[in-house]
């Protein structure tokens, strides 16, 4: 089965996640917010893209119980696959 090809946008959030999970041992509670301003896109576009990577099995996105995105977890195909990103550089 061929690889799902990743947007610039995925790939900066995977190397994004790993920088974050590495700081705070594997819990990135950042807002929605916080993460668009990281990123410097649009709100959308961000949201997509998390939901992209989360149905691919490389994030969790964890939902507070109004069911906004609440924090972030880097999953281990996640590492791997931002691992994989980093050895193409």
């Amino acid at each position: 089965m061929a690889t799902p090809r990743l947007s610039r946008l995925q790939k900066r959030i995977l190397r994004w996640l790993v920088a974050d999970h590495h700081r705070t041992n594997g819990v990135i509670l950042s807002s929605h917010e916080e993460w668009v301003k990281a990123l410097d896109e649009y709100k959308g576009n961000v949201s997509r893209s998390l939901q992209t990577l989360a149905t691919r099995g490389w994030i969790i996105i964890g939902r507070s119980p109004g069911g906004n995105a609440h924090h972030l977890r880097l999953t281990v195909a996640g590492q791997q696959k931002a691992a994989e990103l980093k050895s193409y550089h």
